[in-house]
């Protein structure tokens, strides 16, 4: 059995070698954080955006990992808004994690109307978690 667990631990290290275990995915939502737009980086945390807020930052921290190359999509939806309701609004593409977390952000030339929106994180296109949040008058 000594054997048998140096033959485990020198595939490991091959596959660490070789980049197999930097490929990362997630299973599910964690937490989300919504954040300011501060001259094109992430700004200071909110609880809710505003209307005037037209580019919106968001962190999604993702939980466990899954090894494999993967696709995630972030899809913007308005749920029940004074313009819109259950319309996508659009979605935000990424393809690599750092350190479990998608920095996604979404943006309108105009104000955002008020109302509930949501997330919904896709991974290789199934969704794996979403995320309820608010544009409110200030």
């Amino acid at each position: 059995t000594t054997g048998a667990i140096q033959h485990m631990i020198r595939h490991l290290i091959a596959a660490m070698l070789l980049g197999v275990s930097s490929l990362a995915s997630a299973t599910g939502v964690a937490a989300v954080t919504l954040l300011l737009d501060d001259a094109g980086s992430p700004g200071e945390e909110v609880e809710a955006f505003h209307p005037g807020d037209h580019h919106q930052r968001f962190r999604i921290e993702l939980d466990e990992t899954e090894l494999g190359s993967h696709e995630f999509v972030v899809e913007f939806w308005a749920v029940d808004t004074a313009a819109a309701a259950n319309t996508k609004v659009t979605e935000f593409k990424g393809g690599a994690l750092v350190a479990n977390t998608i920095d996604a952000d979404v943006s309108l030339p105009r104000d955002w109307p008020v109302g509930s929106y949501r997330l919904d994180v896709l991974m290789d296109g199934e969704p794996i978690g979403s995320f309820d949040y608010e544009v409110v008058a200030p």
